[in-house]
């Protein structure tokens, strides 16, 4: 498709939806994390949901395949659970540590992994319930510093999402298997809620996945790997408090499995090793809300999390890994936090504000000591506070600010130098919502985001390189304005729809970049400036049994002397079509339709891909309790390269199969 044609189906496709009026929507999600409580067509940023119901649709083999549904966001490098990296709004890349440009949380805590051609983030989609991304610079008040691209918010699955009719235990038995890469899984959840106050869950996960092919029938990557994850939470409420403790493990042990995790072995020779990939997330919470305070609302928090891979030469001669990438390379972060919600609603209006401080040390360290993966500490302080005001019925207008301060300092074992950096990120954003009817709202934010260099890009000594004590954090000023729309018997009795429109324009100063300049040259630089502006239109409608979801990401991006960034998606339009046939049986389609695009490192065609899925869930009998999922991944077979993606294709033909049953 031609991008005149592509814009043109977009125009079309969005008139059509939007010219329609009426009532308040049940297809509006509910959004969590960005502050109070809210439908999404009444928040003024650019949020989306994957909900329980989806993630079921969707029967995700990695959380790039849930993010794929989402406007706006991409994922990078490759199909692999091992290689997973995330491009939100055009920033994020595989291969450097932009992966800091985009927070990415499992039940509020921070997990993060940076090393050459592996992936940043390690998660088993079978064990969350709700996904929720956070567009943009603007979202990220409450959540840390340098948010570039955005925030994606993971939650993980809770004993009484299993618990129904009174009931104080249950089991949860599911198998899985996938034609493509080869994969078998079995989880296994222990729910239990005895009364109210107490509930606990502990579920076991486990994969052996193989390798992943093209369309054409071309090996993508060897993943080679049995994968074991285990979830254990507790909650416990006495009178005004809440307790909780959580412990989640991923453990994956490879085989001859690819190095490069985000393009394999296709464009250099990388090897395979015998490779052992861990995530860890532990965490203590407490909450006090009296309720008879509204002032108060206090949740502390301490947290351990951890990613790590271990690499050991694989047993093909023929495939040696380099010597320099064998080894251990981990994160762990500590983090004490504490956040208060208060109520200060009055004659003046509903007004709430959120207020927080929190200090973590991050931990690299490489085992053998490596100049392409330094050593090092970061501790940080981070102060924040969002107030959410509403002086009338229509209007809400929130403000923020975070204030982080961070000091890095290497190990003993880099010898560029020995001297430690400071640094300050400063993020006011201001937005604000205005209802002009029971249907329409108009939207706009205004946010400035620092992101402050990592200790990879301050000293990494790669090829003989210099560090660089000077590197300035990156400047990112991010204003978007839109529209939102929801409404209900539009073309018929019954119908239901909501839309919303937002246009964007990310202005980014001092961008680091790799510079790949060798010996005695700052591995990582400035340069001059980069801007990102785009749309994105994300709708959904439902009429009786037949429900239809759209999603548009318009994008483009260029960076010093007018060159293309290469970090900038395809233009797409995402469709999805369902029809529920009984209550127990629905069926769909969800279709992506990609325009070509040009980088500064060459030309991406444009694709069409369609997944197809069924579900079968009865609710009586000797079934009752049971699912059946039966989905087929680009059922036709397309090869295609995703602008986003470095060097390979994305995974052919995949038909996912899985059974549970809940006792």
């Amino acid at each position: 498709m031609t991008p005149n044609r592509f814009i043109v189906a977009t125009v079309a496709t969005f008139a059509a939806q939007a010219a329609v009026a009426q009532d308040s929507t049940t297809v509006d999600p509910i959004v969590i994390n960005a502050g109070q409580d809210k439908v999404a067509s009444d928040v003024a940023q650019s949020v989306s949901v994957v909900n329980q119901e989806k993630l079921d649709e969707i029967q995700a083999a990695n959380i790039g395949d849930i993010l794929n549904q989402v406007p706006g966001v991409s994922g990078i490098g490759s199909s692999s659970p091992l290689g997973q990296s995330f491009n939100i709004r055009g920033v994020g890349a595989g291969v450097t540590s932009a992966a800091s440009s985009i927070l990415t949380l499992v039940d509020g805590e921070e997990l993060y992994y940076e090393s050459y051609r592996q992936g940043s983030i390690f998660v088993e989609p079978e064990l969350l319930k709700r996904v929720e991304v956070l567009r943009g610079p603007g979202s990220s008040t409450l959540y840390g510093s340098g948010a570039m691209g955005g925030v994606v918010l993971m939650e993980t699955k809770d004993a009484r999402d299993f618990l129904t009719d009174g009931d104080t235990f249950a089991v949860r038995q599911k198998l899985t298997f996938e034609s493509n890469e080869d994969k078998s899984q079995s989880t296994t959840i222990l729910a239990f809620a005895p009364d109210d106050n107490f509930d606990a869950l502990f579920a076991l996960s486990y994969s052996d996945i193989g390798t992943s092919e093209d369309g054409d029938g071309n090996t993508l990557i060897r993943t080679n790997a049995d994968i074991a994850n285990v979830l254990a939470k507790a909650n416990y409420t006495k009178g005004d408090h809440r307790f909780g403790v959580s412990y989640q493990h991923l453990y994956s042990d490879g085989t001859n499995q690819d190095f490069n995790q985000l393009d394999g072995s296709a464009t250099f020779p990388w090897g395979v090793g015998n490779i052992t990939t861990q995530s860890q997330v532990a965490k203590l919470e407490h909450n006090y809300s009296p309720t008879d305070n509204p002032f108060i609302d206090l949740t502390t928090s301490l947290s351990y999390t951890n990613s790590q891979i271990d690499v050991a030469q694989g047993t093909i001669a023929s495939e040696p890994v380099f010597a320099s990438l064998i080894g251990e390379r981990s994160y762990e972060l500590w983090k004490l936090k504490t956040e208060n919600t208060a109520d200060i609603s009055g004659a003046a209006g509903e007004h709430y504000l959120t207020f927080g401080a929190a200090v973590s040390r991050k931990d690299r360290t490489s085992n053998p000591a490596s100049g392409s993966h330094p050593e090092a500490t970061t501790d940080t302080f981070e102060i924040y506070a969002l107030s959410e005001f509403s002086p009338t019925d229509r209007l809400t207008i929130n403000t923020g600010l975070r204030i982080d301060h961070q000091r890095v300092e290497p190990a003993d074992s880099v010898t560029v130098t020995s001297d430690s950096t400071t640094g300050t990120a400063i993020e006011p954003q201001i937005s604000a919502i205005y209802k002009l009817n029971e249907n329409w709202n108009v939207l706009g934010s205004l946010a400035r985001v620092n992101r402050l260099p990592t200790d990879d890009e301050i000293f990494d000594a790669f090829s003989g390189g210099a560090a660089n004590l000077d590197l300035d954090p990156e400047k990112g000023t991010n204003t978007e304005i839109g529209v939102s729309y929801v409404g209900s018997n539009l073309f018929t009795a019954n119908d239901e729809i909501d839309l919303k429109f937002t246009a964007f324009y990310n202005d980014i100063k001092d961008k680091i970049v790799r510079t790949n300049a060798g010996a005695g040259q700052p591995g990582f630089d400035n340069i001059d400036r980069a801007i990102i502006k785009g749309a994105e239109i994300e709708g959904r409608y439902v009429v009786g049994k037949f429900a239809a979801s759209m999603g548009v990401t318009l994008i483009d991006g260029q960076g010093p002397n007018g060159s293309k960034l290469n970090s900038i998606a395809n233009n797409s339009i995402m469709l999805g079509l369902s029809y529920q046939f009984t209550p127990e049986f629905k069926m769909g389609i969800n279709s992506t339709f990609a325009a070509d695009r040009t980088q500064d490192r060459g030309e991406f065609d444009g694709y069409n891909v369609h997944n197809v899925y069924a579900t079968y869930s009865p609710d009586r009998g000797v079934l009752k309790g049971t699912e059946i999922h039966l989905g087929i991944d680009n059922i036709a077979d397309t090869t295609y390269q995703p602008a986003t993606y470095l060097s390979q294709a994305a995974k052919g033909r995949n038909i996912k199969l899985s059974l549970a049953k809940t006792f």
